[in-house]
């Protein structure tokens, strides 16, 4: 019986995260200034692509790369990687786009969202981006691995 109670317990938080996450889409906030000032310092390729993002996307991105900035459990160097990560992290979402079937679906179902993860990962691999931070934007919704920086990346996204 636990368990069951377990996994509808889990599903009750998927749903409500989820409903949060569309309220952020439906209605976002986005402090254009804050986003120039954000991403003026990436190169002019990348700046372009992240002009394709919705708003909601650029508002989510903005949120993971303040929290990085604000968190107190990070050093200096692990700050300025994790803040280059929030900003580049849904990079692919310029290149690919969900269908609307599999965004309701993923409310409801555990259905993994990697497109965008390899589209990003590949643009920035083009690029001639870091390989630890291609590998990062690759799995940042992998659970399984080691990497103790995406781990703490991954608890912030999560929770903006």
């Amino acid at each position: 019986m636990a368990t069951s109670d377990n996994i509808l317990v889990w599903w009750l938080k998927r749903v409500a995260y989820r409903m949060w996450q569309f309220k952020q889409t439906v209605l976002p906030k986005l402090d254009r200034a804050a986003w120039y000032d954000a991403v003026r310092e990436l190169p002019q390729p990348v700046q372009e692509h992240l002009k394709l993002l919705r708003k909601s996307e650029k508002a989510h991105i903005l949120r993971v790369y303040r929290a990085v900035g604000a968190s107190q459990q990070i050093n200096d160097e692990e700050r300025r990687e994790l803040l280059q990560m929030a900003l580049l992290h849904d990079i692919g979402k310029a290149i690919v786009r969900s269908s609307v079937f599999m965004k309701v679906a993923r409310v409801f179902l555990p259905i993994g969202r990697n497109e965008h993860c390899i589209a990003g990962a590949r643009l920035l691999n083009r690029l001639g981006f870091e390989r630890s931070l291609v590998k990062r934007v690759l799995r940042h919704h992998t659970f399984s691995h080691s990497d103790r920086l995406l781990q703490m990346f991954q608890k912030i996204d999560d929770s903006c």
